[in-house]
């Protein structure tokens, strides 16, 4: 069976493309690497840029001419192919033209929105193209109640466990948002005040200025998905932020979840999934710490393994490809 695998973020295919060969499919990665980015400064494509706002009224010059740039990119790989399964990630990302040219071609359409569909709202547009359409929070099925929209969370990959022996209290990776950088710090006092430990990392516009250091830096250059994996394993505690326009679960919640690893958040929604225990997932604002030093001395409580392995990658991909024995993967 022969599967064309569409998903920009390049770190994350991996695992995903690496599954599907183990599953037996024949995976055409439409993106291996990325065309050439488009230079906004040029002169050309500031005054096409200005026109389009003051005279068109468009305000997505440079999202509409980076999806032309892709596009004809992409045309060329598809050319006289044929697949039984088209599985995009993010299908907001591309023009209409090219999921309608891969429609043709597909005698399967699948989407996994993995962000809130508010905030590319044009993707409902495409919804028609597609016999599976997924998101990952439960508010989006609520409100397009007229669409056969299917749950789906994100999932773990990795096998790697926490190490016995940790080497800070608290991780953190993650690009540093203004409320993100003023509740790190709220830890971090937190963390100062108990004689604790913490290792953050949060990523910064170069125009801010860097400041790096052994616990919380902030820094310009991000990390790789490896080395995330050899921070957090080294943690007794991974933060996960909640991001305000939606309530879906981070990957960071699936990744602890088999670690056995505990995580402390601001998602209040994490008390609905089947996984929640108190003793593994604290619930704060990030203002109040009352009950946190009670909830790190607790062990770890154990999830049933069969909640677990649902939200690995194999069943997570058997469900999203309807592939294969799997078991279905709902949203609270």
């Amino acid at each position: 069976m022969k599967i064309l695998y569409i998903n920009k973020n390049l770190n994350l295919s991996k695992p995903i493309v690496n599954q599907m060969i183990k599953m037996g499919f024949e995976v055409d990665i439409l993106i291996e690497s990325l065309p050439k980015a488009l230079n906004k400064s040029a002169f050309s494509h500031k005054i096409g840029n200005v026109f389009s706002i003051l005279i068109l009224k468009d305000k997505n010059y440079f999202i509409k001419k980076e999806k032309h740039i892709f596009e004809k990119f992409a045309l060329k790989r598809l050319k006289n192919k044929t697949y039984d399964i088209a599985f995009f990630i993010r299908a907001d990302m591309y023009s209409e033209n090219l999921i309608k040219r891969v429609r043709k071609q597909t005698k399967k359409m699948i989407n996994y929105q993995w962000d809130g569909i508010d905030i590319y709202p044009r993707v409902l547009d495409y919804y028609k193209y597609f016999d599976r359409f997924f998101v990952f929070d439960k508010a989006d099925m609520r409100k397009y109640k007229s669409l056969n929209l299917l749950p789906l969370t994100n999932f773990y990959y990795s096998d790697r466990k926490k190490n016995n022996i940790a080497e800070y209290d608290f991780f953190y990776i993650g690009v540093g948002l203004d409320d993100r950088i003023r509740l790190i710090k709220n830890i971090e006092e937190f963390v100062i005040a108990n004689g604790l430990r913490i290792k953050a990392i949060l990523t910064i516009p170069e125009f801010r200025e860097e400041e790096i250091t052994e616990s919380v830096s902030f820094q310009h250059k991000g990390i790789s998905l490896e080395e995330n994996e050899d921070f957090a394993t080294k943690a007794e505690v991974v933060i996960d932020f909640k991001i305000d326009y939606h309530t879906g679960a981070s990957f960071r919640f699936f990744e602890c979840l088999n670690r056995e690893q505990k995580i402390i958040t601001n998602n209040t929604e994490m008390k609905n999934y089947d996984f929640y225990h108190p003793d593994n997932i604290f619930i704060t604002d990030f203002e109040d710490f009352v009950g946190l030093k009670e909830f790190l001395q607790k062990p770890y409580h154990k999830i049933d393994r069969k909640i677990v392995e649902k939200y690995g990658i194999k069943n997570w991909l058997n469900y999203a490809l309807d592939y294969g024995d799997y078991e279905a993967i709902n949203l609270p």
